[in-house]
């Protein structure tokens, strides 16, 4: 009785080191990179690139998308879905988003893949500030 009790404290420690240290490399990841709007908005459309915060370069190798909260209909229970909108590339590391969230102090939020990597950075634009 007692080795099962070890195993399961081992097991309980292994699983708070492994998701202290995936919580800390996320932190360092998006600390690496931030979103930045390009000029003003116009109409639907906003302009938005991902920039290296170290050299404050745009990086041209990112695939960027905004995030739609979709609210499910159901009773008792708030369920939705993020639904991942695709920016359009116009070169030089910015990106077009065109949809009426485009409206002074609206917050987007976006993620971003970098090349092959399976990570993520997450984060936001603020519109008109």
């Amino acid at each position: 009785m007692n080795m099962l009790k070890k195993k399961r404290s081992l097991i309980g420690i292994a699983v708070a080191v492994a998701l202290a240290f995936g919580a800390n490399s996320g932190t360092a990841w998006a600390d690496a990179y931030k979103f930045e709007l390009v000029g003003q908005p116009s109409g639907t459309t906003l302009t938005i690139r991902l920039v290296d915060a170290a050299s404050e370069t745009p990086v041209a190798a990112a695939h960027l998308f905004a995030i739609h909260r979709q609210w499910l209909g159901i009773k008792a229970q708030p369920q939705f879905l993020d639904r991942w909108i695709a920016l359009t590339p116009v070169g030089d590391g910015a990106f077009t988003y065109e949809t009426n969230d485009v409206r002074e102090g609206m917050t987007i939020r976006l993620v971003a893949q970098i090349g092959a990597r399976d990570a993520h950075v997450w984060g936001s634009v603020r519109v008109g500030q």
